[in-house]
């Protein structure tokens, strides 16, 4: 088990990721702190950092997004990858 974090940018407003957050953490119990989810997964933790909102414009189009920060401490590789595996799945938008 070890340490890691990285960090992304996720094409979401700051409402729509407290709305997909629950579907997204599936059985990982956790606690919103602001702008701070701390869960515990498996024998360790993980920390999610929401960054400030942003926008990026392309022309006339404005895509919100934000900085999201993970931290896992004490987790399995293959806990980790299976978390964020479905992590992501929940915030996938559809596409062709």
């Amino acid at each position: 088990m070890t340490e890691e974090s990285f960090s992304k940018e996720m094409g979401v407003t700051h409402n729509d990721f407290y709305r997909l957050l629950p579907r997204a953490m599936g059985e990982t119990p956790y606690e919103i702190s602001g702008a701070n989810v701390n869960g515990t997964l498996g024998e360790g933790t993980v920390s999610i950092h929401l960054g400030e909102p942003q926008v990026r414009k392309i022309a006339l189009l404005a895509i919100p997004f934000a900085k999201v920060s993970f931290e896992f401490k004490g987790v399995a590789e293959e806990v980790r990858s299976q978390f964020m595996h479905h992590f992501d799945l929940h915030f996938q938008r559809g596409g062709g």
